[in-house]
């Protein structure tokens, strides 16, 4: 009897309710490079019904997506599934390298009303930009590369640092991403948790990582630093005709992914250019060690995501 009623309670179970969100696709050419942005209208009670909706913006170049711009809640009394957007760029102010900088504006258009949801005035992506053209600009190279990292060195105020970024798949084709930076024995997070949609294998994507100096006392204090994505561009795309592709012909995709202007690290630094009236401290011996009667709190993320969105219902 007892299976009986776990068998009927079986068959009488409720299905899970149906959650609806609606994706609305645009396309347009920023230069020479093909973009596409993504707009995800998602109701706050899963029907479309009028209520609040969030709206989420990604775009996608060369195979690679992800989120950009915070999320945005509006009140809809309108079909969500019959909205229409003006979805555009115009170039940026001057920008090194050129050709790379784009302004974006995403707007609602209902019933002959405008309503602004998204902009973006640092949305960097190009093909083939010309790196070259930054003065005093140090580039990372890849020194290890597997299914799961790439490891990129690079001299940084003189001081050898090595960028670690590492990948875990999510579901489907999302990928999880995380940067870390470490130079003898010391190191942080840069970039604790950015998320990617790949059309292919994430090996093939790999990154251009670049610092500048700034102006800093002592000199190789203070450093901006910049993560580019680099994608390549499929052979039919750069030539349909071409039946194969020279190594020196290949053609790159780049979008920045992040950047800051405050990255403080250098080698041997000469603290005494601070001036006269610099009061130096002296060590008063080795550490003390105390005893901690609780364990230690767990860290705050210190890491900086600056340009990253990672909202979580993207993917």
């Amino acid at each position: 009897m007892t299976d009986h009623r776990g068998a009927q309670s079986t068959t009488h179970r409720r299905p899970l309710p149906r959650q609806e969100r609606y994706l609305y696709t645009y396309r347009l050419v920023a230069g020479s490079t093909p973009l596409q942005f993504m707009i995800s209208v998602e109701p706050e009670s899963g029907k479309p019904r009028p209520g609040k909706y969030t709206f989420n913006l990604s775009f996608k170049a060369n195979g690679i997506e992800r989120p950009i711009c915070e999320p945005t809640v509006r009140t809809l009394k309108v079909d969500p599934r019959q909205l229409d957007f003006a979805v555009f760029v115009f170039p940026g102010k001057n920008s090194i390298p050129t050709g790379c900088l784009w302004s974006l504006r995403v707007w609602l258009r209902v019933n002959g009303v405008d309503h602004r949801l998204f902009g973006d005035d640092e949305l960097l992506v190009g093909k083939d930009p010309d790196f070259n053209s930054i003065g005093d600009a140090s580039f990372a190279r890849m020194k290890h590369a597997d299914a799961k990292e790439q490891i990129y060195h690079a001299y940084v105020g003189r001081a050898l640092v090595s960028f670690n970024i590492k990948w875990d798949r999510v579901s489907n084709n999302l990928y999880k991403y995380s940067l870390e930076y470490e130079a003898q024995g010391v190191g942080g997070v840069l970039i604790d948790d950015f998320r990617l949609k790949l059309d292919s294998d994430p090996k093939t994507v790999s990154f251009l990582i670049y610092s500048v100096p700034s102006n800093s006392v002592p000199t190789g204090a203070a450093h901006k630093l910049r993560v580019w994505l680099r994608s390549l561009v499929p052979l039919a795309a750069n030539n349909p005709s071409a039946t194969y592709n020279l190594p020196f012909n290949d053609s790159y995709i780049y979008q920045r992914v992040w950047k800051t202007d405050s990255f403080k690290i250098g080698s041997r630094l000469e603290f005494e250019t601070l001036g006269p009236k610099m009061v130096m401290g002296f060590s008063a011996g080795g550490p003390q060690t105390i005893v901690m009667p609780h364990p230690p709190r767990e860290p705050q993320p210190a890491a900086s995501t600056s340009g990253i969105k990672t909202w979580e219902s993207f993917g």
